[in-house]
């Protein structure tokens, strides 16, 4: 079953602006409830404002466990082509490790340079 464009949009909107969606949807409740029992009406309040708290918490919550599972999934990806790249011979197992050592002069040398530029 096809959902019409405007609802979708109008149910992506209303996700998007969660605090604005719980008022509208509550603001009816609140004024019934405010004139037939104000018991009511306080519930409704503080139901409210405990899913506002409780949705923006998991919401950062969410947002900050989607952006791991991407950067696993990178690096995931990235260490499946390098070990493609390995297994196909392209490129030899002892190359490319020894492109990832750092190469560091020795003392020496270093004291030698500094020596004849001082």
């Amino acid at each position: 079953m096809r959902i019409p464009k405007r609802v979708n949009d109008a149910w992506d909107w209303a996700e998007s602006h969660g605090r604005v969606t719980a008022l509208i949807a509550l603001t009816p409740i609140l004024a019934v409830g405010a004139l037939w029992s104000p018991v009511l009406a306080a519930f409704a309040l503080g139901a409210l404002g405990a899913g506002v708290v409780t949705y923006l918490r998991l919401a950062r919550r969410i947002a900050r466990l989607r952006a791991e599972v991407d950067e696993l999934l990178r690096e995931t990806g990235r260490l499946r082509q390098r070990n493609t790249m390995l297994a196909s011979g392209i490129v030899q197992a002892e190359s490319a490790a020894t492109q990832k050592l750092l190469s560091i002069p020795e003392l020496n040398e270093y004291a030698e340079s500094e020596r004849k530029t001082a």
